[in-house]
């Protein structure tokens, strides 16, 4: 698979049992054009937050746009924090979590009021804004866990387009699944508040399944909601805090980890545009997927999972002959 010819390249490189290709920061540089960060971003920001699999679709986007991933192209004497070479294939996986910065502020105006609230209300040791936080943390931390320890499997035989079409099927069935089964919860105002941690950790084991690509973290966070007993409308919102949670922590520690590369690879002029148009997106998704879901469950997004794997695996088949 991609990233374990990847670590494979790297572990010869290392012990100078092979040369690897190189090209300049600059040539990287230059595969980061505008058109691909108006792409980019759009994906991002309209995909993040619904339950369709923002990683899934910007997987395909990225192979229809031919967006440069060899592994054995390492980016110059360029490493991150720990001494890794920094090669083409990462380049196009970081900037997939990096642009996510952008979908985390959509997230910050939608619920500033929320968060301005826990915020307020931890500062002051206020009860209920405790409770939400230790939620949201104990909603954050299974997957935490698990992605740390089991990263580099991951990425080494799940990321491929195959994967991603066969879980935006299975997803798509167990919504259809979930959608006739699970009984119907009236929303109240205070329900997402009043969130108990048993059914934060609901959600936070089944965010797990989010690190198969194609699965989707919004649909795994939803699901875990509505399987704990709580209304779809407060099940998307709460989803919508973990993720705020999820992917600041994800952009962070990915930022972090590149160190001096990231200004060396990443141009400030289209990473920016990308991170601006994401936000963007991502702020009319998240205003128009609550109120969606409210009044029509996610029973729409199930066909569209379902459709969209056929059409990627008929295509790889037809591709094969």
């Amino acid at each position: 698979m991609r990233r374990l010819a990847c670590v494979s390249l790297i572990l010869s490189v290392v012990a100078g049992s092979m040369a690897a290709e190189s090209e300049t920061p600059a040539a990287t540089r230059a595969s980061f054009t505008y058109p691909r960060a108006v792409v980019t971003g759009t994906v991002e920001g309209i995909t993040e937050f619904l339950p369709v699999s923002s990683t899934g679709h910007m997987i395909i986007s990225d192979r229809l746009m031919n967006v440069p991933d060899d592994p054995h192209i390492i980016v110059s004497d360029i490493t991150d924090r720990k001494g890794r070479p920094i090669t083409q294939e990462r380049v196009a996986d970081d900037y997939i979590v990096i642009i996510q910065v952008g979908a985390i502020a959509a997230v910050l105006v939608v619920f500033f009021g929320r968060v301005r609230g826990v915020i307020g209300g931890l500062l002051r040791g206020d009860r209920p804004a405790l409770q939400l936080a230790m939620c949201l943390l104990l909603a954050f931390l299974p997957s935490a866990i698990l992605g740390l320890f089991f990263k580099e499997a991951i990425g080494a035989y799940l990321f491929s387009v195959e994967v991603v079409a066969g879980a935006l099927m299975i997803g798509g069935v167990v919504i259809l699944g979930a959608e006739q089964l699970l009984p119907k919860v009236k929303f109240t105002e205070q329900e997402v508040a009043e969130i108990q941690p048993s059914q934060a950790l609901v959600v936070g084991l089944c965010q797990c399944f989010a690190l198969i690509p194609g699965t989707s973290r919004s649909l795994s966070t939803i699901l875990g909601g509505r399987f704990a007993g709580l209304s779809n409308a407060a099940a998307t919102e709460f989803s919508f805090l973990v993720g705020l949670l999820t992917l600041t922590a994800a952009s962070v520690y990915k930022m972090w980890s590149l160190g001096p590369a990231l200004t060396q690879v990443y141009p400030a002029g289209p990473a920016g545009l990308g991170l601006i148009i994401a936000a963007v997106t991502a702020f009319i998704a998240v205003k128009w997927m609550v109120g969606f879901v409210s009044r029509r469950g996610m029973g729409p997004f199930a066909w569209y999972r379902i459709a969209l794997g056929a059409i990627i695996l008929a295509v790889l088949i037809t591709g094969q002959k």
